[in-house]
């Protein structure tokens, strides 16, 4: 049976966890979108302008769901 400060370790990677999967669905956004972005620049022949602004919305998606996730936790905390 786990000692409580090998509960306290556990509890701490997890929460570590949970926000390197934040980053990476922060970095993911950028790429995605970038992307999608790029993708409409070549059917358009806007080179660079869509992938600029698709990376730009996707740092602001990513940016949104963190401040959103952040927020959702620290309530769930204070309860």
């Amino acid at each position: 049976m786990p000692t409580e400060d090998e509960n306290k370790t556990a509890q701490g990677y997890g929460l570590g966890y949970e926000y390197v999967a934040v980053g990476f669905t922060f970095a993911f956004a950028i790429l995605a979108f970038g992307a999608l972005g790029w993708l409409v620049d070549g059917w358009l022949h806007t080179r660079p302008l869509f992938a600029i602004i698709g990376a730009f919305a996707g740092g602001f998606g990513g940016f949104m769901n963190i401040y959103y996730r952040v927020k959702r936790d620290t309530e769930a905390r204070k309860k």
